[in-house]
């Protein structure tokens, strides 16, 4: 056990919140509590961003809503934002604002070439307007042992959440963006991808993404420019015109136990789409595991009837999906991808995937590609592939084996 060194000062008398007073030895400011009112005006966003300033390192913002915001929201580091639970603190982008983001790290609004310490975002809502506004990102995160916790995100006019390595003005960081946490947060609506990863060098590793529903997004449910050290896990995935998990240079990735429900909704011809797909870096190796993938055809009124679900206040309409029916033709849907190999040879485990198709053969359960690399190197084990035209697609330069 770490001890902690005596502080040499005599006991003070302090007042507490109750207006008792208690005796306590003096030691450096600790942290506190701040709190942030809205008055859903136009106001709130200089006042909230008014209070945030205010606080210190360690401390605790705690957002009281419902906001309107008309600025973007800078998240200084070493805090925690709080709200009062999804459905007392939510915070609208007004009509007209057009932010580039909602809510966004410090870092980035500043054009930093270091990502930002610490940071915990937790038990709000974030309502991006989407039918008002253009271009704005939910939440833009630029941290490193980044937390983000029970989290909603309807709306928004660009991508829900998006972790970034270039700032503001396109500064690209000179350090690393890892170890950071997204978990439980429920992600709808987004005019491009519910999640997206940017990162045009290699800072951004090593986050893990779970427990999480994403559905009904403009393009992509998760886009990642750099998967490399990421755990994918427990995601539940619906509703997605492109596609399910779109994941680049992976490099010791886990993408395990998730439910993808359909992928590829918008159909358009000669296009593929996928429902897991991952290229590979050298060396290290992935492991894709334990997913349930299938191509539902959900209602065509099924983002309609959510937005009437969320601006009534109440749960959304059941979905009624369709596991059989005719797919559009001359349009590829491949299931799970392990489609190149960047450099040297990549290495992959999959197993225990099922896969559900519609029997057709523009439909491939797994492909399995080196692309430019020298070789690609698969240890499959038992994985369920029914209903595809084609099962199973291995290209030259693939080593396929049973494991061992």
């Amino acid at each position: 056990m770490r001890k902690l060194s005596a502080v040499g000062l005599a006991g003070a008398a302090v007042v507490a919140a109750t207006g008792l007073t208690v005796t306590a030895v003096a030691a450096p400011a600790s942290a506190s509590r701040v709190d942030a009112t809205c008055a859903n005006t136009v106001d709130d966003a200089k006042n909230l961003q008014a209070a945030i300033d205010s606080a210190k390192d360690g401390d605790e913002v705690v957002i009281k809503g419902p906001c309107l915001i008309n600025a973007t929201i800078s998240l200084p580091p070493r805090r925690t934002y709080r709200g009062d639970g999804k459905a007392g603190t939510v915070i609208k982008q007004a009509d007209g604002a057009n932010l580039p983001a909602m809510l966004a790290s410090e870092g980035w609004v500043k054009n930093a070439e270091t990502s930002d310490d610490t940071i915990r975002i937790e038990r709000l809502t974030l309502d991006g307007n989407r039918d008002a506004n253009k271009g704005t990102v939910g939440l833009m995160l630029r941290a490193w042992n980044a937390r983000v916790y029970d989290v909603d995100i309807y709306g928004a006019p660009s991508d829900g959440i998006r972790i970034s390595n270039p700032s503001q003005n396109g500064t690209m960081l000179r350090n690393t963006m890892v170890n950071s946490i997204i978990s439980d947060v429920d992600i709808e609506g987004s005019a491009e991808a519910g999640i997206r990863v940017v990162d045009p060098g290699n800072s951004v590793t090593d986050w893990t993404l779970q427990r999480a529903w994403i559905g009904f997004n403009g393009t992509n449910a998760i886009q990642m420019d750099n998967a490399a050290g990421w755990t994918l896990s427990e995601l539940h995935l619906y509703a997605t015109p492109k596609n399910a998990i779109d994941a680049h240079r992976c490099f010791g990735t886990s993408i395990s136990n998730n439910y993808i429900e359909d992928f590829g909704a918008e159909s358009t011809k000669g296009q593929t789409y996928y429902g897991i797909r991952c290229d590979l870096q050298g060396d290290a190796a992935t492991t894709i595991t334990g997913n349930r993938i299938h191509k539902f055809l959900p209602p065509p009124d099924g983002f309609a009837a959510l937005k009437r679900a969320f601006r009534e206040r109440r749960a959304p309409d059941e979905r009624k999906l369709t596991a059989t029916g005719a797919l559009p033709p001359e349009v590829n849907f491949v299931y799970l991808a392990l489609d190149a190999v960047n450099y040297g040879t990549g290495h992959a485990a999959i197993s225990g995937n099922t896969i559900v198709g519609h029997g057709t053969k523009l439909e491939t359960g797994i492909q399995l590609k080196k692309g430019e690399g020298d070789q690609l190197s698969v240890a499959s084990g038992v994985n369920l592939v029914d209903g595809a035209g084609v099962p199973i697609s291995i290209g030259p330069g693939v080593r396929y084996t049973r494991g061992y």
